[in-house]
């Protein structure tokens, strides 16, 4: 009864020890079994549960674990069946894969070559386009050095000859003066004309004598062609001037010039120069004007008017006369006495408009020295005929 029990106890050890060993799987190192071994077969229902063993019995179902139990081959399964020709497929896309994979990296490096090379050509097209840039103002800095070079050696050369010219041509004007001078005009406008113009005709009466004597000079000596042309000018001005101030001191007291001669005293024929009987016109109209084309002479003559531009109070020289002619006409047009200009309009002196033959543009002249714009409207002022005293 007891080896029973023992063969029974086995035999329910060795079932739990088959179901709790996981399944095995097919491997090249597992030995393959026969397919005619059969399965094992199940174990028969347990039992009722047998009484308690005695020590002897204990003593045996201690020791049946020792027992080497049979190895259970593995049940044939679907997959442990396969053969190796059923994941071919799978394999054989492999190297489709890596050729795509590399045709994309060939064309990932290509497009990155490309764009390398773009940027490069750019950077290229830019340092080249610097250097032509460099080398052009290279080339004009030293064009510009040698132009200002060639300028110095010039100055160098011709600065001593100008200088020894004007040094030539000023003894020579010395030398005239010596021979015939404005001095004595010079003197008595000095004495009766003031630094604005007003002219004290009593003084000048008073002082007649000392006139007609420079007049007499005036007539004494002839315009000579070898003068220089500033000189030929101061002679023409100083006599317009002188002439004019005799008329004056003649007729004084007088309120105007234009009372004097029928209203045209500059039509009367009563000056001996140069060989010929003048009218004040003829000095202004057929000599200076077009002789020497210049507008700036209507600020220098006088004609004893107070709209008339302001006498200058000492003789025109050919030293000064190319300075004062500026002068005068700078301080004329913008003196508010006689010409009124603000932003996009100005009235001024009559004397533009009777002589705008001679200015030209107007408005070009007058932006010479003051504010006038090409869009000034011009009007013109009444003349005051007064005397100017």
């Amino acid at each position: 009864m007891k080896n029973v029990l023992v063969l029974l106890a086995f035999s329910v050890l060795t079932l739990i020890s088959c179901q709790s060993e996981p399944k095995a799987t097919a491997s090249p190192e597992t030995p393959k079994v026969a397919a005619s071994v059969p399965t094992p077969a199940p174990a028969p229902a347990p039992v009722a549960a047998a009484p308690e063993p005695d020590m002897t019995t204990k003593g045996v179902a201690d020791e049946a674990p020792a027992v080497p139990s049979e190895t259970v081959p593995a049940p044939k399964t679907v997959k442990n069946t396969e053969t190796p020709a059923a994941s071919a497929p799978v394999k054989a896309t492999q190297p489709n894969k890596i050729k795509d994979v590399i045709t994309e990296k060939k064309e990932d490096a290509a497009a990155k070559m490309a764009a390398e090379k773009e940027r490069l050509a750019a950077e290229a097209a830019k340092a080249r386009a610097a250097a032509e840039r460099k080398a052009k103002e290279a080339a004009e800095k030293a064009a510009k050095k040698a132009a200002e070079t060639k300028i110095k050696a010039t100055e160098k050369v011709e600065t001593p000859k100008n200088n020894m010219e004007e040094k030539i041509e000023k003894v020579k004007e010395i030398k005239e003066e010596m021979i015939f001078s404005h001095q004595a005009f010079d003197d008595l406008l000095r004495k009766h004309v003031s630094s604005t113009g007003k002219v004290n005709y009593r003084g000048f009466k008073k002082d007649q004598a000392k006139l007609k004597g420079y007049l007499k000079q005036l007539e004494g000596q002839a315009v000579e062609s070898g003068w220089s042309k500033n000189k030929k000018l101061a002679y023409w001005i100083n006599a317009y001037n002188a002439y004019t101030i005799d008329m004056i001191v003649n007729n004084y007291p007088v309120k105007s010039i234009t009372d004097l001669e029928g209203g045209k005293p500059w039509d009367k024929k009563f000056i001996n120069l140069n060989g010929k009987t003048l009218s004040l016109n003829n000095i202004e109209n057929d000599i200076i004007r077009p002789t020497f084309k210049d507008a700036r002479i209507h600020f220098a003559v006088n004609c004893a008017a107070k709209s008339c531009p302001p006498l200058l109070n000492k003789a025109w020289t050919a030293g000064n006369l190319q300075s004062e002619l500026e002068k005068r006409t700078k301080a004329f047009i913008n003196d508010s006495s006689y010409n009124t200009i603000s932003s996009g309009s100005a009235t001024i002196s009559k004397i533009f408009e009777w002589y705008a033959v001679d200015f030209g543009n107007l408005n070009e002249y007058l932006a010479k020295y003051s504010t006038v714009n090409g869009d000034t409207k011009i009007s013109y002022n009444e003349y005051d005929w007064s005397l100017n005293e």
